[in-house]
């Protein structure tokens, strides 16, 4: 089979809607994600080649997707910057955990605007990158009332520039 010629990466195609991706206690920030289908209901993310949350993730096959409120960007772009495996993040950075309502392992993050707890369905190896995991999940519970028009989001603009409806933000 013959690639096509590749054409180097940009970032035309930001912002993007951030999530905070917990896996057992551990907890990351993460902007390569889709729904992938509404029936049954899965979302693909993509996770970064050797970090730790992905370890958590091949072990406990279950994750929590959290879309947490334009006031707590600062906490949740920080726990892109401490290492899971050194630290305890939601420690470090005041979250409150709370069990899961169908997850063994993975705790849920308080105060989020939604949260889905998933299992994981399937890693997809055969397009994985040097770069980049994708993980299918499944949807096995999903917490959260708000109108979407009732919700501040944390958009990823690039490098340290975020926004929500109406104001930016730099983390420093």
């Amino acid at each position: 089979m013959t690639l096509p010629n590749s054409t180097p990466f940009n970032a035309n195609f930001f912002p993007q809607h951030v999530l905070l991706l917990t896996v057992g206690e551990n907890m990351m920030p993460m902007g390569y994600w889709t729904v992938l289908s509404k029936e049954p209901f899965r979302f693909l993310i993509c996770m970064q080649v050797g970090n730790y949350t992905l370890q958590l993730l091949r072990q406990y096959q279950e994750a929590a997707i959290h879309f947490m409120p334009w006031s707590e960007r600062e906490r949740v772009v920080r726990a892109g910057y401490i290492s899971g495996r050194d630290h305890n993040k939601a420690q470090m950075l005041g979250f409150t955990l709370l069990p899961a309502a169908n997850l063994q392992h993975t705790r849920l993050v308080a105060g989020a605007e939604a949260v889905y707890e998933t299992v994981l369905l399937r890693e997809l190896t055969e397009l994985a990158s040097r770069e980049f995991v994708p993980f299918v999940l499944d949807v096995v519970a999903a917490h959260g009332k708000k109108r979407p028009q009732q919700k501040s989001p944390i958009l990823y603009l690039s490098h340290k520039d975020f926004a929500t409806l109406g104001e930016t933000w730099r983390y420093s």
